[in-house]
Formats: structure tokens, sequence, C-alpha cells
């Protein structure tokens, strides 16, 4: 055998012996399709149903590489989504809603808040009952909100004019401080926020008054969403199955959200607040039929008729073109 022929044989041993020792684990994690998902806020329990699917390996029995991108006041989701930065994320449906308006390429796909927390918030103390009550009253409101806001005080029978609307910030101490009368945010985070700091307040649910809307709804770029079905059925099978165990082990993801996959600073007692109180919210509607996740069209055409009433959608668009349920429904079916 020439030396030309003894090396290119040990080389062949080499590599046959390099192939043979490569661990299952490497083997599986090449095989799992990566995928990265914007986050519409930083990291918390609000989004512990994924989290607890990494934890679980719902999402790697999936075949799925998952990446959760922290948002914040600072990060346009929706844009970062756009532009391919991230393949999928999530948003209140306003924003989505206003995003396709203005001809940006997404669908919606399934929704984790069948009914969004969002409320008008007041002190226990000095409660305002109801919208009519407003009247004379300074109500901090963030400015993408304010048209519904303005829509939903003249239903009441109340001239817009007579409320005072400031800007909100995300914490609501001013409320506390006696600075505004009410605080339109979420009952789950704002909410509990306060009531964590032993303030207890009075919630008017929004969804309730008559202005609907749904919030950690998911949604991608269409021609990715087209390009990619599988690896979408799948990744919503893996967000189905840690919502489900989330919801059915609220303490220890809770827990899980603080110690290991959360944003610093994390309260553990607010957390597990959240996901108590958020718990009906994501299991309402379609969910308790359907599965989580679910999408109610008819719902969408209804927060669609709203928008398009107070000027923020002028096209024809419908929950057809917004929504895309046939991801969640095959993802719930298998």
């Amino acid at each position: 055998m020439t030396s030309n022929s003894v090396s290119h044989a040990r080389r062949a041993l080499i590599g046959a012996g390099a192939i043979a020792t490569v661990s299952p684990l490497r083997l599986a994690r090449a095989a799992e399709t990566p995928l990265s998902f914007q986050l519409s806020w930083i990291k918390s329990i609000q989004y512990g149903g994924y989290f607890a699917g990494i934890e679980t390996g719902a999402f790697t029995r999936n075949k799925l590489a998952m990446t959760f991108n922290s948002g914040g006041p600072n990060v346009d989701p929706v844009a970062n989504v756009a532009s391919g930065q991230s393949q999928l994320g999530d948003r209140p449906i306003g924003p989505l809603i206003i995003a396709r308006e203005k001809g940006i390429p997404i669908k919606v796909i399934a929704t984790v808040f069948q009914r969004s927390p969002f409320s008008i918030i007041s002190l226990d103390s000095k409660p305002i009952r109801s919208v009519r009550e407003l009247e004379g009253k300074t109500v901090a409101v963030a400015t993408s909100n304010r048209p519904l806001m303005q829509n939903l005080i003249r239903d009441a029978g109340l001239d817009p004019a007579r409320v005072n609307m400031v800007p909100s910030s995300p914490d609501p101490s001013a409320l506390v401080s006696g600075q505004i009368d009410a605080y339109s945010g979420y009952s789950t985070n704002q909410g509990v926020m306060l009531e964590t700091r032993g303030v207890k307040i009075f919630s008017l649910n929004a969804h309730d008054l008559g202005m609907p809307e749904t919030a950690g709804t998911i949604y991608g770029r269409e021609d990715f969403l087209a390009a990619n079905r599988d690896t979408v059925v799948r990744f919503l099978k893996g967000a189905v199955a840690g919502w489900q165990w989330a919801l059915s082990n609220k303490d220890q993801t809770a827990k899980l959200m603080v110690d290991k996959y959360g944003a610093p600073g994390l309260d553990l007692r607010a957390q597990t607040a959240e996901i108590y109180a958020s718990e009906p919210f994501i299991k309402a509607g379609p969910a308790s039929t359907k599965g989580l996740l679910a999408l109610d069209t008819a719902l969408f055409d209804t927060i669609i008729g709203l928008y398009r009433k107070v000027g923020l959608v002028k096209t024809n668009m419908s929950a057809a073109s917004l929504c895309d349920a046939s991801f969640i429904d095959a993802a719930l079916k298998s």
C-alpha cells in the first residue's frame, strides 16, 4: 500500500469515527427548524406559555428551535416581523389592523387572549362604575387608543370634550397619587401591579363596554406563512401545548419566568397573580370549545367595524382578508 493510500485510509477511519461519535442530542438539534418570534413586550408571565413550551420540550417535540425576542418601549414589533427579522410575532389586534390598513402584508393566525383584559381602572375608594361617570374626570389613555375611547364615550351619551384625556405611561402610579381619576390599561398587568402594592382597584372591562379587542394575537408576513405552512402549524402545536401546561401549572410557570426566562427584576407575587388573572381571558370564546389560541373570525369583523367607525380603517378590510384560521385549525386537529 502506498503512503497516499494509507493516508486516505486513515482519514476515512477518522471520518467514520467522527460520525459514530456524534451525540443523539446534536443530531436531534440539527433536525430542528430555527424560528424567531418577536414578542410585543418584555419577557414576562404574559408569555409564560411560550417559555413553558421551551421548558417542557413542546417545541423540541415539534422539531423547532425557538428564539423569542424581547419587545419593549423602543421596539417596533410589527416592523421587525415585516422586515423579516423575526418570522412571527404577537400584538394586540389594534396595531395589526392598523398595519394591515397601511399595506403591511401580515396575517393573523391565532390569539392567546380571546378577550382583552383592557379596562378602565379606578381606585376602589373612588370607583368609576360606568363610562358616563368619566364626565369631568381625568383619564390616562394611550394615544393610539384615544379614537376608540372617544367613541366609547360618545356611545355612552357623553360628549368626549367633557372628559380630560391625558397620555398614559406603563406605570399606573399616577392613579394612586391622585393626578388622574382613571387609567386605561390591562387589569391583568397594571391592575395586578396596583393590587400587589396593596392598592384596591375597580375595573370596567372595555370588551364588556362595547370595545372588543384580542391580545397576544399571533401574526406573520403573508409570504412566510404561505411558504412555511408546516413549520407554522408545528409552532402553533407547540404553543398550544405550552399554554396548556402553563395554565395547569400556574405557580410553577410564574417561578420559571422569575428564575429562568423573564426579564430581570420580575416580582414572583405579581407574576403569579397575573397568570391567575389572565386565565379567564385566555380560555374565553372559541378557546373553550375549539381549543386554546383558536380564532373567532366573527369577533374580528366586529373589531374591524369599530375601527372603521372611528375612521382608522377606510379600506374594505374584513376578517377574511386579515386572518387565516387554517393554521390554528390544523394545529388543533392534529
